[in-house]
């Protein structure tokens, strides 16, 4: 349904995008403010396209290029769609570009690797010495005991429960460490430390004689190998930091090149990152030759990661839309209200005013498809969990999720690593081993698929094979179609694929996917040994014990639960009538019928929404606790277009009754 846009709201729209035209004319810094749908995407395209116009031959001749910075590929995605192909703009996510631009500055990174090495190198020595068996072993020969390829395969490859067989096993190789293994936790730390430390000071005596390798970004593992010279995502944004901000000339390089930096989701964008786009706009203030525009909305910061307010921001011009394109009349001046920052967001349409909103208590027994049944929400409406067992379960891959929270990273203090690296939208900040199974499934839902492209399927091919005949794409995918997924648990269908022989074989697909070196001899074994460091990287300093019998679980999961995880990460829903997300997974989407269900025994907390409630006009953003809460109820809500309903299952205290009123004008209590 077509909404109308009264002449004064529209000429008000238009002058808010002429503001930002106007900055980007004379090169003013600026920070564009809007609420949630206001349209702040929209904004940036049209940003983009009046650059184009005006100054885009310019551009061309002068080699210059805008920059567009997202947060996620999906938005890359989306911005590339909106504009379509075009030469004079790079539209990318901060990582992509980043490397692109700093790779090539092999002798700044080398340093600041050199660095970083002696860094870890202190914390490992300190870890060292705190460990109980560190005074009575001599390091050096302890070193060359461990050194040897057999011991190592059979210290990483044996589970270290039950400790008796763990013992023999090591024992049974060199009775040399017969008198160390008193405790096995001290043991396996001390062999990892003592074996990391000699790596790292064997690429510190490279780097030092001239004879260090070339150092290499994976953006598909989020964990650093220094001794090997690969960086993780979180370390190329501090190399980057430390080495631009540091070096007028790149800082000349990088505004020479693109006038232009326009920043997406800014309040998402990490501190690093802007204080690199600070140091670069700083540099360039005079010559007035660059201009800088962040795109965003702090109250929309909901994963903590991000700089929620733009450092600096009193030195760029503040423009803001207080229009919201998605909503009714009723959900916008509700969320206004959830905001209460005095915004003014208001609709831009003047008869979009059928919607609705409705707030409710209910007890620990609310059954929540009996309520989307005698409301009549069965279409086009999305439910906004709170707890990732609740959205696991709707979605299909409890089982997964299940398996997860017995491993050492998803459980106890790590339980937040759930929504951070399994649950996370944001590839770039998935779990690394979780990313690389995610591109598994990725490959087996696009090898069976009649509408994939061979581009999409050509990316997971190793890069000395990409001169590949259509014929052998073609018989690599028949094969692969020939594997019944149904029927197979995730370490059986890895095996199936490493069956897979040809030019293009299944093996070495799985090597890149995997990140397994080519004299690896067993892939599956390989697999889970990843699978053991992903899962158990907090060992050392925790309670827990390596159990193969976990890891065995993991991988005999049916592949089935890992797409149905897939399809949640991915949004394919397949058009379904009702859907399912956590309230952070909601962020940029938008339905006709929203239903949120809060609870207070969340994120550690036994208070967690009602601390919200009860401390309602009296708290403000300095505490962190409010903040938190009111930003995801706020991105929560603003997803409905017409309807809203708000379930709060709680016990509920008249002490908050009055604020929640204040907010919602009303309370419904469900039997």
């Amino acid at each position: 349904m077509t909404h109308t846009i009264s002449p004064e709201n529209r000429e008000l729209e238009l002058g808010i995008q002429q503001k930002i035209n106007e900055c980007l004319d004379n090169f003013e810094s600026f920070c564009f403010n809007a609420g949630a749908g206001a349209g702040k995407t929209y904004a940036l395209q049209k940003s983009i396209e009046h650059i184009l116009k005006t100054k885009g031959e310019n551009l061309k001749l002068s080699n210059q290029k805008i920059l567009c910075i997202t947060y996620t590929n999906a938005a890359k995605d989306e911005i590339l769609n909106r504009l379509g192909k075009n030469s004079s703009s790079v539209v990318s996510t901060i990582h992509e570009f980043l490397w692109g631009f700093i790779s090539i500055q092999q002798g700044l990174l080398t340093v600041e690797h050199n660095n970083k090495i002696k860094e870890e190198l202190n914390k490992i020595e300190q870890k060292i010495n705190a460990n109980p068996l560190s005074g009575s072993v001599d390091l050096e020969v302890f070193h060359k005991e461990i050194s040897d390829e057999e011991f190592l395969k059979i210290f990483y490859s044996t589970p270290i429960t039950p400790a008796s067989n763990f013992k023999d096993e090591i024992i049974g190789y060199n009775k040399y460490f017969s008198v160390y293994l008193g405790n096995v936790k001290n043991f396996t730390s001390l062999v990892k430390d003592v074996e990391k430390k000699c790596k790292l000071e064997e690429t510190l005596k490279e780097i030092e004689n001239k004879k260090s390798r070339k150092i290499v970004y994976n953006p598909i593992r989020n964990q650093d190998k220094l001794e090997n010279y690969v960086i993780s995502h979180d370390t190329l944004l501090l190399y980057c930091k430390n080495i631009i901000t540091s070096h007028n000339l790149l800082k000349r390089l990088f505004s020479d090149r693109y006038p232009y930096i326009l920043v997406d989701e800014y309040q998402d964008t990490d501190e690093k990152v802007v204080a690199i786009i600070d140091s670069v706009r700083e540099y360039s203030n005079s010559k007035k030759n660059l201009v800088v525009g962040f795109f965003g909305d702090s109250l929309q910061n909901i994963y903590g990661s991000g700089v929620g307010v733009l450092p600096n921001k009193e030195e760029y011009k503040s423009i803001e839309k207080i229009f919201n394109r998605r909503s009714s009349k009723q959900i916008v001046e509700l969320i206004e209200k959830i905001r209460n920052d005095n915004f003014g967001q208001q609709s831009i349409y003047s008869d979009f005013d059928n919607g609705s909103y409705n707030f409710y208590i209910a007890g620990k027994d609310f059954n929540l498809d009996t309520f989307l049944q005698e409301n009549s929400l069965t279409n086009n409406t999305s439910c906004l969990l709170m707890k990732n067992d609740d959205i696991s379960k709707a979605r299909g891959f409890d089982e997964l999720l299940s398996v997860l929270k017995k491993f050492p990273r998803f459980s106890g203090a790590n339980y937040e690593n759930v929504t951070n690296e399994f649950l996370q939208k944001n590839l770039q900040q998935m779990g690394w081993f979780l990313r690389e199974i995610l591109t598994f499934i990725d490959l087996i839902q696009k090898s069976r698929d009649n509408n994939s492209t061979v581009r999409e399927i050509v990316q997971f091919v190793t890069p000395s094979k990409l001169m590949i005949t259509f014929a052998e794409m073609k018989q690599f995918i028949s094969s692969s179609r020939e594997i019944n997924l149904s029927t197979l648990t995730i370490d059986k269908c890895i095996t199936e694929i490493a069956n897979i022989q040809g030019r293009i074989s299944g093996e070495d697909i799985l090597r890149k996917i995997f990140s397994i070196d080519d004299t690896a001899e067993n892939i599956l074994l390989n697999i889970k040994n990843r699978a053991y460091d992903y899962f158990y990287y907090s060992q050392d300093s925790e309670e827990y014990e390596r159990e193969v019998t976990v890891i065995d679980e993991f991988f005999n999961l049916d592949v089935s639960r890992f797409i149905k995880w897939y399809s949640y990460i991915f949004d394919d829903l397949n058009n379904k009538a009702i859907c399912y997300y956590t309230l952070h997974g909601s962020k940029g989407l938008e339905f006709d019928n929203v239903v949120v269900v809060l609870q207070d025994n969340f994120a550690r907390k036994r208070n967690y929404c009602k601390y919200f409630f009860e401390n309602y006009n009296t708290l403000t953003d300095s505490d962190s606790q409010f903040q938190e809460v009111r930003n995801l109820l706020y991105v929560a809500c603003s997803r409905a277009k017409i309807n809203l309903h708000v379930i709060y299952i709680a016990d509920i205290q008249e002490d908050i009754v009055d604020n929640i009123k204040n907010i919602f004008d009303d309370i419904k209590y469900l039997p």
